[in-house]
């Protein structure tokens, strides 16, 4: 099966030839030029958000408001990666998915977190049978290869088919997905949740599905996700 699949993959490759998912680069999914021009996001951080502080005293993002998790983000949603996203929001490529479950394996070890369980942002019914996958789950499945946790996108689920968050200003946003997101009693009774998404903005989609999963007995949730708006 797997060599088929391997085959499959090689023909593929034939007709499609492989493109940068940042420039359009022939050659790979992911050139050595794009990812020199990552921002990365690093210390110093805020210690919840992980909004990067420079000389800042406070986080402006939590100002208002802060997240019920503690999230880190990769990189800045800019260039290259938000190229990446976008295309990855409308092709499920194998490759790309790879790639960035790599950094989210690399941010996972780098924050030292104790997580035993990996949870995607689930999408509505109606939004996953229009666009046929949920790449919240690809990149929570790419991490858990990574890091060798397991996946569960089963016991969260989306409750409400909410409009979506673009467009919307920081307080529409928390409140658009208010009890959005809803897990069985007890279904993550005593553990440690890692939820994973593929962008940060304000916060409000991770913080809705952590009150969710601590809802349902979780010792700990924390968050990682691609890039930050």
């Amino acid at each position: 099966m797997i060599a088929l699949q391997r085959w499959v993959g090689a023909g593929l490759d034939l007709l499609f030839p492989i493109q940068c998912a940042g420039c359009g680069g022939a050659g790979t999914i992911w050139c050595v030029e794009c990812d020199v021009s990552i921002v990365r996001l690093t210390e110093p951080q805020c210690q919840q958000c992980g909004y990067p502080l420079d000389n800042r005293r406070s986080c402006p993002s939590c100002v208002s408001r802060r997240p019920a998790l503690r999230v880190r983000s990769y990189a800045r949603y800019k260039g290259p990666v938000a190229q990446a996203l976008l295309h990855l929001k409308y092709h499920p490529d194998r490759r790309l998915v790879s790639e960035m479950g790599a950094w989210l394996d690399e941010l996972h070890v780098r924050e030292g977190w104790r997580a035993r369980v990996v949870v995607p942002v689930p999408l509505s019914k109606r939004r996953l049978q229009h666009r046929g996958f949920n790449q919240a789950s690809l990149l929570a499945e790419a991490l858990g290869r990574c890091a060798g946790l397991p996946v569960d996108p089963s016991r969260l689920k989306r409750v409400n088919d909410t409009r979506s968050q673009v467009g919307l200003d920081p307080h529409e946003r928390w409140h658009n997905v208010r009890q959005a997101f809803q897990a069985e009693a007890r279904s993550f009774e005593g553990a440690d949740v890692l939820v994973v998404d593929d962008l940060f903005t304000t916060g409000a989609t991770l913080s809705a599905c952590a009150t969710a999963i601590r809802a349902a007995g979780a010792q700990s949730v924390v968050g990682l996700t691609v890039a930050r708006a």
